[in-house]
């Protein structure tokens, strides 16, 4: 089983997506490239998930007031990293 997120405004929805499903969604390296580039400078509109900074509960995402965008990141041989930034 694979363990899928998507994040929906301030909340993020995981599914468990059965391995014989996992196929007929894949997307090659030059795809993932494609859709998660590599950028410098990111803003706030590049986040696919924003940790509010001070939010109640969970993990302790960040010691500052500010918050933290992630969002994920994919070089042409399909080499992806979830990267995040203070945003």
């Amino acid at each position: 089983m694979a363990i899928v997120s998507r994040p929906d405004g301030e909340k993020v929805t995981l599914y468990d997506i059965p391995d014989s499903e996992l196929e007929k969604y894949a997307i090659s390296p030059e795809k993932a490239g494609e859709m998660f580039p590599k950028k410098d400078n990111r803003s706030r509109s590049d986040a696919a998930a924003v940790a509010k900074a001070g939010s109640q509960g969970g993990d302790v995402q960040a010691y500052s007031n500010q918050d933290i965008c992630y969002a994920w990141e994919c070089d042409g041989y399909g080499n992806c990293v979830y990267v995040w930034w203070y945003c």
